[in-house]
């Protein structure tokens, strides 16, 4: 819903870690001239700025995508990337990556969508979305649009990037919504990501998540083993993947070497005080831990590798980032700037419209845990609700994110909302909408797009093809109360 432009720069795959946050007391600008370190996670910030774990990153050096030839534009919110740094970036609120690698965890056509779980499934793979999973649309003009899970439907061929959790499903982090449609040429292909679990050499089969690899006809590229991370391309049929590559990847990093990693927690041992982060395994029994640790946490780590095992890490430093995911069924999204806030009854407003939040709802500023107490009107916020959960006349806000960047680049004043129309009347030079409590009247020079931005229409054109349950982006300019007036207007499927 929200077109962004093509981002800056990240880097390549081999190492792991993300950025051990710009925490505490305000840390320098100036790049580490440490030891070279890795780092792995969540890719944040905006597409002119590029960001991990609240710090600012510049990307210098090769881009690939799984290892294979990429560019900048690869690089965008919610991938999962692994880089090489110039130097440590703890405690750095800027620093430099020379090498990275964005991980795709699948790549294929949705087979099926339960709104009610936030799942989706691709590829025989089951993918959870939760409140911090980015969601996007590929435009025709090479720029991107925010979804909700609600715009997505079966048959649609996506692009996820995550984590593989102890169950064998993906927890998203991004999923990105191609252009690539049936019957296009590799429409039915398939590519995987994930370890091989119950390989039968006999057999030659092996599985990932809940789907059965076939690999007789395929070729292999490393040895197969359990535990060990494949990409797998082919065709699939029913549960039954028929490979025609398998490729093993090697993910460990150099020995006793500095590492920052950043992601969701899986896989946690409290007896043992191990978890998994992006694949990787943390010893935190040596470290110093703040907030407390459960499975979904996204946490950030510092530490080296095993000088023994470069696939272990040895945290000293263990940071809750943010304490939960949240809840994925959002099916609107509005930007803005609040106009009330009441923090002790738990609501605030936006443009005349109400929203409630509970104890699953999240706040995020600089990708770390914020509150309803943080927010101050006047704020520019990215609101996540669910409109088909409604208590006293509020619609539920399942995240709200803070925009700090709104202070002085004329973002306040902007408006957008996603949504369905309720009701609209197309009359000559009366043309109006209602969208989520949202009256929308067109400006005179409103642009207008089909749906997945693919082409413009006219005034016409739009207003006499739509119906009441389309569902719309509108990007704006918010008047008094709840009135919007419309500059920009975008069909979603």
């Amino acid at each position: 819903m929200n077109p962004i432009p093509l981002r800056l720069p990240f880097a390549s795959l081999v190492a792991m870690t993300l950025i051990s946050a710009c925490g505490g007391g305000g840390g320098s600008t100036a790049e580490a001239t440490l030891a070279p370190a890795s780092v792995a996670g969540v890719v944040s910030g905006s597409p002119g700025a590029l960001s991990l774990g609240g710090a600012a990153m510049t990307v210098s050096g090769p881009v690939t995508v799984n290892g294979k030839s990429g560019s900048i534009a690869d690089v965008q919110p919610g991938d999962v990337i692994v880089a090489s740094t110039r130097g440590q970036t703890a405690g750095l609120s800027a620093y430099t990556v020379t090498a990275t690698d964005v991980r795709i965890e699948v790549e294929s056509a949705v087979s099926s969508i339960d709104l009610a779980a936030s799942t989706l499934v691709v590829a025989g793979q089951t993918v959870q979305v939760d409140a911090l999973t980015q969601l996007y649309d590929d435009n025709a003009d090479d720029s991107y649009s925010s979804l909700t899970l609600a715009d997505f439907a079966a048959g649609d061929y996506v692009e996820v990037s995550g984590a593989r959790q102890a169950s064998g499903a993906i927890l998203a982090t991004r999923i990105e919504r191609k252009r690539l449609r049936a019957g296009q040429p590799g429409y039915t292909g398939i590519e995987l990501y994930g370890d091989i679990a119950g390989l039968d050499s006999s057999a030659r089969r092996f599985g990932i998540g809940s789907l059965q690899v076939d690999y007789a006809g395929a070729s292999v590229e490393g040895l197969l083993a359990d535990g060990v991370r494949v990409e797998v391309n082919g065709t699939l049929d029913g549960s039954l993947l028929t490979a025609s590559r398998v490729e093993v990847k090697r993910a460990e990093g150099q020995r006793s070497a500095e590492v920052e990693v950043e992601g969701p927690v899986s896989d946690l041992d409290p007896a043992a005080q191990t978890f998994r982060a992006l694949g990787y395994r943390v010893s935190y029994a040596g470290a110093r831990v703040r907030g407390t640790l459960v499975d979904g946490a996204r946490i950030e780590v510092e530490g080296r590798f095993d000088a023994a095992d470069a696939s272990l890490i040895l945290a000293r430093d263990v940071k809750v980032k943010q304490r939960r995911g949240g809840d994925g069924r959002a099916d609107g999204e509005v930007k803005g700037a609040l106009s009330a806030v009441d923090a002790a009854a738990g609501t605030f407003e936006l443009g005349g419209t109400g929203y409630f939040v509970d104890s699953a709802t999240v706040f995020d500023r600089d990708d770390s845990d914020a509150t309803l107490a943080d927010l101050r009107v006047g704020d520019y916020v990215e609101v996540k609700f669910r409109s088909t959960r409604v208590e006293a006349g509020r619609l539920y806000a399942t995240k709200v994110a803070f925009d700090d960047r709104a202070d002085g680049d004329g973002r306040i004043g902007e408006f957008e909302i996603e949504g369905g129309v309720s009701a609209f009347v197309d009359a000559p030079g009366s043309r109006q909408m209602s969208l989520n409590g949202y009256v929308v009247t067109p400006s005179d020079s409103a642009r207008y797009y089909g749906s997945r931005n693919d082409h413009p229409l006219t005034a016409d054109q739009f207003w006499n093809g739509l119906s009441v349950g389309q569902r719309l982006e509108v990007k704006g300019t918010l008047g008094a109360g709840n009135a919007v007036t419309g500059l920009r207007f975008e069909l979603e499927d």
